[in-house]
């Protein structure tokens, strides 16, 4: 190949990694707002300020919101290492959790009660 090849894909691939760059650097806060618009303008689901300490921990943010009349406290995690933290927290405090509490990628899901598969859904939806 000649020098100009190589410097065309060169300039291709930087661009290609730069655009990578700004998408993964703008992704997380995306999460948050796309599950907060979602679950509002999509699920018709009334969302709330959460007052749980561990959910507010998140650094992306946390929520509060009702899916088929089961309470639900979402929180949104920078990383996964900080959602094993929230679920840790949530786990030191109220011992064996089982089905209400739920680790799905950077979020964490903090249920009322057991949730249906139909509740999951609503909030799988919404999330990625």
């Amino acid at each position: 190949m000649t020098k100009r090849k190589w410097g065309l894909i060169a300039v291709l691939v930087a661009a290609a990694l730069a655009g990578w760059g700004v998408e993964t650097a703008t992704y997380e806060d995306r999460g948050y707002s796309e599950l907060r618009r979602c679950l509002v303008d999509e699920k018709g689901a009334v969302v709330d300020e959460t007052t749980d300490p561990i959910a507010e921990s998140a650094e992306l943010g946390s929520l509060r919101t009702l899916i088929e009349t089961n309470g639900v406290t979402v929180a949104v995690a920078s990383s996964a290492e900080q959602a094993e933290r929230i679920v840790a927290n949530y786990r030191s405090v109220g011992g064996d959790l089982g089905e209400r509490l739920e680790l799905r990628g950077r979020t964490v899901f903090l249920w009322d009660r057991p949730p249906s598969p139909t509740q999951r859904q609503t909030l799988y939806d919404c999330t990625y």
